[in-house]
């Protein structure tokens, strides 16, 4: 199916590795331009390179930390500037650290909340004008299943994204009506250097291995396995298609059937 993407601009959040990787390749496959960014250069160049070779698309970066001051900002600025009007934005975050309920400190509650949400708001309100001019915009959200059903030691995670979970509720039934759609997805178990992170954590809490943790795993999710980036990443593109423009205020699990409820 072709998406009808082509020409058009993307801003894809920590997009060096893992999901955003993954998206931003999706989405120039389908001849999107798109602006990568994460905090480390190297890391940076060698995914643009990564997406020209294989696409053949104009890929634009900056490393930056989007939880500095006025950052979301400077990056809607400079991302326009340099590929004109961003049609698509895609907001991506890595997980805070995993803390329980019980032991989270005042200082991790403020910095989960600069991290998770406050950095998609605010690139959303700064790239949300000239989509709704141009009557075409599409503003999608890598949550977590969590917000379905809270994972253990990770609330910190679970609490912000219900949080952004409503923001881009609301905001989709604001704009709606002007061409701009707004969604999140919620991955499951997706294998990438993070849920690895959180698995080798769980391993030396309790003793056993990171190979042990990762069969667990695996056996709790009725797919009999993790999902793979480009699983979620081909979602996030259809969400972006001119095919998905009736598709707005959604949230949507991708997780081999993972949740327990409907």
């Amino acid at each position: 199916m072709d998406f009808q993407l082509k020409g058009h601009n993307a801003l894809v959040c920590a997009s060096s590795r893992g999901l955003g990787l993954a998206t931003a390749m999706a989405l120039a496959r389908e001849g999107v331009q798109v602006f990568l960014t994460a905090r480390h250069e190297e890391s940076l160049a060698a995914a643009a390179a990564e997406i020209r070779d294989n696409t053949g698309v104009k890929v634009e970066y900056a490393a930056m930390d989007l939880n500095s001051p006025d950052a979301p900002g400077r990056l809607a600025k400079l991302a326009q500037d340099r590929l004109g009007r961003i049609d698509i934005l895609v907001n991506n975050v890595g997980g805070p650290p995993p803390t329980k309920a019980t032991d989270t400190t005042a200082a991790q509650w403020r910095a989960g909340f600069e991290q998770v949400f406050l950095t998609a708001v605010e690139l959303s309100n700064a790239l949300l004008p000239p989509m709704r001019a141009a009557r075409f915009g599409r503003i999608i959200t890598i949550t977590s299943l969590s917000v379905l059903e809270p994972i253990e030691n990770l609330v910190i995670s679970t609490a912000m994204r219900l949080a952004i979970t409503g923001f881009t509720k609301t905001l989709a039934n604001e704009v709606a009506h002007e061409g701009v759609t707004v969604n999140t997805v919620l991955p499951g178990v997706i294998h990438t250097d993070r849920i690895e992170d959180l698995r080798r954590a769980k391993a030396e809490r309790t003793g056993t291995t990171l190979a042990e943790e990762m069969q667990k795993t695996e056996q709790q999710i009725p797919a009999g396995r993790l999902g793979r980036p480009e699983e979620l990443a081909a979602f996030v593109a259809f969400l972006a298609s001119k095919q998905a423009g009736y598709i707005t205020g959604t949230h949507t699990p991708i997780d081999g059937g993972l949740r327990r409820g409907w």
